[in-house]
């Protein structure tokens, strides 16, 4: 997940890290996490779909081979043999997509924390 970089906060895995001296400075540093925040939205939106897309490949894929093992006959079965020294296409990781949701999720998260303690401190 590459993200842009930030004046006043820093993103380290899923922490964020504002850091401020002036009220101008956190007002502008809100406006930078609240940008973040929709960016980040997005990117979560992006891998949904392809997460989604994903499922759907392997459930096609998991359907294919399901009907291909019921075909009976001299015909399927040397289909079957020819297909099992064949290269097979890889199926999309969806663990590794669902980690990535759950990483911006938190990110989100702590974006939402760090805008409500900024906006605290220039209420206090």
């Amino acid at each position: 997940m590459q993200l842009r970089e930030m004046r006043f906060a820093r993103i380290d895995g899923t922490e964020v890290l504002v850091e401020v001296k002036s009220e101008a400075e956190a007002k502008a540093a809100i406006k930078e996490l609240r940008h973040k925040k929709k960016e980040l939205a997005l990117l979560k939106r992006r891998i949904l779909k392809q997460e989604a897309s994903a499922r759907r490949t392997i459930e096609r894929a998991e359907a294919a081979a399901e009907r291909e093992a019921r075909k009976r006959g001299l015909f399927a079965t040397l289909r079957r043999v020819s297909r099992a020294f064949s290269k097979r296409e890889t199926l999309p990781d969806v663990d590794a997509l669902e980690r990535e949701v759950e990483k911006a999720d938190e990110i989100l998260h702590n974006i939402e924390s760090c805008i409500i303690q900024l906006e605290g401190r220039l209420l206090g």
